[in-house]
């Protein structure tokens, strides 16, 4: 599955796209999450992203994230862009889990 984020992610959006992604992914199933459309994410998106990690860690879950140049400056700035599953595209996400899916 593959989930689509745009616009802006900051303090007062942060929110709702924690409650978007938490109720579009399936306990166990995979997920990408494409930010490449993605035009500014701040601090509270960030936390946001910390959030949906460590519950796909914690369950097991596999996921990847599209990251676009905002997210992926957002990343390095806070010296995280090795901590999560990025990628720059869909197809290279799905070519790093073959071999994985069933």
């Amino acid at each position: 599955m593959v989930l689509g984020v745009r616009g802006d992610i900051d303090l007062f959006s942060a929110p709702v796209f924690h409650e978007y992604v938490c109720t579009q992914i399936s306990p166990e199933g995979q997920f990408i999450l494409d930010m490449s459309k993605v035009d500014f994410i701040g601090t509270a998106g960030l936390s946001v992203l910390d959030s949906v990690h460590a519950s796909n860690l914690r369950d097991g879950r596999h996921w990847a994230m599209i990251c676009g140049r905002p997210l992926y400056r957002l990343l390095r700035a806070a010296g995280q862009e090795s901590s999560y599953p990025c990628f720059p595209s869909v197809d290279s996400a799905l070519g790093a889990w073959h071999g994985r899916t069933a």
